[in-house]
């Protein structure tokens, strides 16, 4: 082995290294219930990410299964549109028919009286997660049926498991980086619930119920990780950078995908000007050389790890995929196209008389 192959292979194992210190901080700290299962997916792309590079399933069946299907949900809405908007749609359809069947007396059923979206809020009135969008990512077919409770048990203790093991391998050799938390334990707050099949306060009636659930998801994706994950940890944190670049790619190709169907189908249409902004300043950020490294561990003849720029933050992966860029700056630039993302998503809605309430 050359000299810079084992380099790149130490930096893979620094990286993973960095990763599980940062998710075991969040283990130890975060008990709101919300937020342990909207961090799941992040979790499972973690684990799955790991036993890739290391050429071996770790995790026992049939958890090992279910986080790879949670790791994939990650890029659900950036396939085809016309493949996310039935998947949307089947899973509004599902919640619904779950809500309508706890209603008690069956003439009830038919008055369109459940709630089958509930959605959860910041303080500063932040939308940040929906129910239909968890009970899709985490492969929830009946929200209430009682053998939940023990999947997600099982998935949680493979999860800590997991991560405890590689930390304490990896330290046998290397110690415990040091995680810096200027915000310990996140809570959130509110919530509001809506019947998605009538006119409601959340929804734009001029667009279809699938372009607003859309929509909606995205956001949710984009606001988790502004106004809840990166709160959470120091701005370079390794791994929220890891996962704030990869909610932003997979929403941005989400996008691109919207605009595509409608210039070529008539049944949806949507100003794409917008659009075509934010797309042309995200290509300038993902390009394919640090896309591939963001998303896997292994850095092997990826060509991103040079001798010159390894002190540097994140091993100055950041100056060898972009001339006269560094780390931070990257990372300012990253959270400037998030925010015009959120920008334009938020602009889909009008939250002016949206009354939340507390739990």
């Amino acid at each position: 082995m050359d000299k810079l192959t084992e380099i790149e292979r130490l930096v893979s194992i620094g990286i993973i290294q960095e990763d599980a210190e940062s998710i075991y901080s969040l283990l130890q700290t975060e008990e709101d219930p919300i937020f342990c299962m909207e961090i799941i997916p992040y979790y499972a792309l973690f684990i799955q990410s790991c036993q890739e590079y290391m050429g071996k399933v770790y995790v026992l069946e049939p958890v090992a299964q279910d986080l790879k299907d949670i790791r994939n949900h990650i890029k659900a809405y950036s396939d085809r549109f016309g493949k996310s908007k039935k998947r949307v749609l089947s899973v509004d359809d599902q919640q619904n028919q779950d809500f309508k069947s706890q209603l008690r007396f069956k003439f009830l059923k038919n008055k369109n009286i459940h709630l089958n979206l509930g959605t959860y809020w910041m303080n500063a009135r932040h939308i940040i997660g929906n129910t239909q969008q968890l009970a899709d990512f985490l492969s929830v077919e009946n929200i209430f049926d009682n053998k939940n409770r023990e999947k997600y048990s099982q998935i949680s203790y493979q999860i800590g498991t997991f991560t405890e093991s590689i930390r304490e391998c990896i330290a046998s050799s290397l110690k415990y980086p040091l995680v810096e938390r200027p915000c310990i334990s996140t809570k959130i707050n509110s919530y509001y619930d809506i019947n998605t099949n009538k006119k409601n306060r959340l929804f734009l009636e001029k667009q279809p119920k699938e372009i607003n659930l859309f929509f909606l998801h995205l956001l949710c994706n984009m606001n988790f990780v502004k106004y809840v994950l990166r709160p959470l940890f120091i701005d370079g944190n390794i791994w929220a950078f890891r996962v704030e670049y990869i909610v932003t790619y997979y929403t941005l190709r989400g996008l691109e995908r919207l605009k595509n169907y409608c210039e070529n189908n008539d049944d949806i249409s949507i100003e794409t000007e917008e659009i075509n902004k934010i797309l042309s300043q995200g290509e300038k950020l993902f390009k394919t050389k640090l896309r591939n490294c963001m998303m896997h561990y292994n850095l092997e003849n990826a060509g991103v790890i040079a001798f010159e720029n390894i002190e540097k933050p994140f091993y100055g992966i950041i100056e060898n995929c972009f001339d006269n860029m560094n780390y931070y700056e990257y990372l300012h630039c990253m959270h400037s196209l998030s925010d015009k993302i959120i920008a334009y998503l938020e602009n889909q809605f009008d939250f002016s008389d949206i009354k939340l309430k507390s739990f």
